[in-house]
């Protein structure tokens, strides 16, 4: 697994429903652009805010709207047995490639978790891809117990590790990084976290653009004058986002936009961006995704 992953938004109505129709319509685009690996509730999915039916609602939404891409479908829960029968659901529907957090709630030591990601991988045959992101669960897997997780499991074939100590990250992509493709979870890191040996980087912005692809592509083809540029603006668009606001809400004010989804609600507790910022800054936020999109035709 190397590229761009995209971790889209999971778009609702104005009622809170599912958007459907919307996510169809985000996927299509995503994939016109040249997505090619999909993960579908991660963060930016809002994964915690939909009940069991309705990830498997769209996992299996974004799998019909796909004609080749990868579809990579979070299936993280507090329990390894919710969990494993998310995995048992998507492999019934087509889909064999999970993403799974350590449990976000009763966290255990590196024993416990040895123990949760081994129940999930013996009750599980699909692909798995271990989510760390300390600053968000509560809980932080070590560079050494990734290595034991690499050693003991395998189906365990990809990390999305999205520690922000970057000695540790290095340290973790030199323990596995010849077993377990490390992919950057961190968006904001994404053209360092390719210099420091990823095998690409995860997005929230691929919802509304393909700017990230530009930027993992101008590196590949080692025009870094080209690929600074790009990644400025991808920070520039990030600088916007600090508490309450998250990636969700950026993303889907973008994805918006666009015309790709009916409304840029989020679901409690979240709050929605149009009480938590003022109209000045919605619209230097609006310019600035305005601006992203007119990058993409450079």
């Amino acid at each position: 697994m190397e590229g761009v992953f995209l971790t889209n938004v999971t778009p609702f109505t104005k009622s809170l429903d599912l958007d459907l129709e919307g996510l169809r319509k985000m996927i299509e685009f995503a994939e016109n652009v040249g997505y090619k690996y999909i993960v579908p509730l991660g963060t930016a999915g809002e994964f915690s805010s939909l009940t069991f039916e309705e990830k498997v609602i769209v996992v299996d939404t974004v799998r019909k709207a796909l004609n080749k891409g990868e579809i990579i479908a979070g299936a993280s829960s507090t329990s390894f047995l919710e969990t494993s029968e998310l995995c048992r659901r998507y492999k019934e529907i087509g889909v064999d490639k999970i993403m799974i957090t350590p449990p976000y709630y009763l966290k255990g030591n590196d024993k416990g978790l040895l123990d949760y990601f081994t129940k999930v991988s013996q009750s599980c045959d699909s692909t798995i891809v271990i989510y760390n992101n300390p600053s968000t669960v509560g809980v932080d897997l070590s560079p050494q117990l990734l290595k034991k997780l690499s050693d003991s499991i395998p189906n365990f074939k990809a990390l999305k590790e999205a520690r922000y100590n970057v000695v540790e990250f290095k340290e973790v992509e030199r323990l596995i990084g010849n077993k377990v493709d490390v992919i950057d979870g961190l968006e904001e890191r994404a053209l360092l976290g390719l210099v420091l040996g990823a095998k690409g980087f995860t997005t929230s912005m691929g919802s509304f653009s393909a700017l990230p692809l530009k930027i993992f592509e101008s590196y590949r083809a080692r025009n870094l004058e080209n690929s600074i540029r790009l990644y400025n603006t991808l920070l520039e668009y990030r600088a916007f986002i600090k508490t309450p606001l998250t990636m969700s809400h950026l993303a889907k004010l973008g994805a918006w936009l666009r015309g790709l989804i009916s409304s840029y609600v989020v679901r409690p507790p979240l709050p929605n961006l149009d009480d938590v910022v003022s109209d000045d800054i919605k619209k230097k936020m609006i310019e600035k995704i305005n601006d992203i999109i007119s990058v993409e035709k450079l």
